[in-house]
């Protein structure tokens, strides 16, 4: 009898370990965060490595930087593991995910409904304006935030683009319906939603302020509308970012829910701030 309850106490354990060690990557040392590396400054491929960055797993000899690094890192201190940046597709990442080759996605996601239906996320890591980035010359034009009014004047009959997949294209359906704008079709990714309104094709695309801000920090001939956000409507409660983890990772969700409790506002902000700064020549 004892025998058998020391077998039995040995598969319990061992069947412990791997609900927590399969649900996390294999590892219970070791969490891997996807993001996509384009995505300035959340993250970006660095040129050369530093006190900031961390390699990426799966391109030798290329590392990585941005905010979503900098929260890996605490991450993986606070829950005493090594962390593997994985750089993945943009729309690629709740299926990486879910088939569990990531286990966790630290990459500016919103929590939106339609997602939840697929993954777990903890609460929001960080919370940003939204703004437009239009023509320098344009932008120069409004020194403080525009009403819902002027907006609509502002927008009306206007092409607006974003990223495909991202909640920042979700929301120009709004300035559509509501203003007059014309949500054209979104692109790939913000350096190429940058570039059409740079040569035209757009009068402006959608961001948050510190993807904005990248941006028109190291694009010339381009400036930032800032604008009363009460013009989202119910898009304004989508614009905070949150980890995605799997729906059976319960566990480590609580896990991150309890490191981004000790994460005050303030060293959230001081973080973003910097990763700006040094995104300045990031794609």
């Amino acid at each position: 009898m004892k025998i058998k309850n020391i077998r039995l106490m040995a598969i319990m354990a061992a069947s412990a370990g791997c609900l927590f060690s399969c649900g996390n990557g294999g590892s219970e040392d070791v969490i891997r965060i996807g993001l996509e590396c384009a995505y300035a400054p959340f993250n970006w491929v660095a040129s050369s490595p530093s006190d900031f960055t961390l390699p990426i797993a799966n391109h030798s000899g290329s590392v990585a930087d941005g905010y979503d690094i900098q929260i890996a890192k605490k991450i993986a201190k606070d829950l005493g593991k090594r962390v593997e940046i994985v750089q993945t597709k943009w729309e690629s990442l709740i299926t990486d995910l879910q088939m569990g080759s990531i286990d966790a996605i630290v990459a500016g996601m919103t929590d939106t409904e339609e997602r939840r239906r697929q993954i777990s996320f903890t609460e929001e890591y960080y919370r940003s304006e939204l703004v437009l980035v239009t023509k320098e010359e344009v932008a120069s034009r409004y020194e403080t935030p525009l009403s819902a009014e002027d907006f609509g004047d502002l927008v009306e009959g206007e092409n607006i683009v974003s990223q495909v997949a991202t909640v920042t294209n979700d929301v120009i359906d709004v300035f559509a319906s509501d203003y007059g704008a014309r949500h054209v079709t979104p692109v790939a990714t913000f350096a190429l939603a940058a570039q059409d309104v740079i040569n035209g094709s757009a009068f402006a695309m959608t961001a948050e302020l510190p993807v904005a801000t990248s941006i028109v920090g190291k694009l010339s001939g381009l400036g930032i509308v800032h604008f009363d956000q009460e013009v989202l409507g119910e898009a304004r409660s989508e614009l905070g970012v949150s980890i995605g983890v799997r729906k059976s990772d319960a566990t480590l969700l609580n896990g991150l829910n309890s490191v981004l409790s000790t994460l005050p506002t303030s060293e959230r902000e001081s973080l973003m701030a910097a990763a700006v700064e040094r995104s300045g020549g990031a794609e």
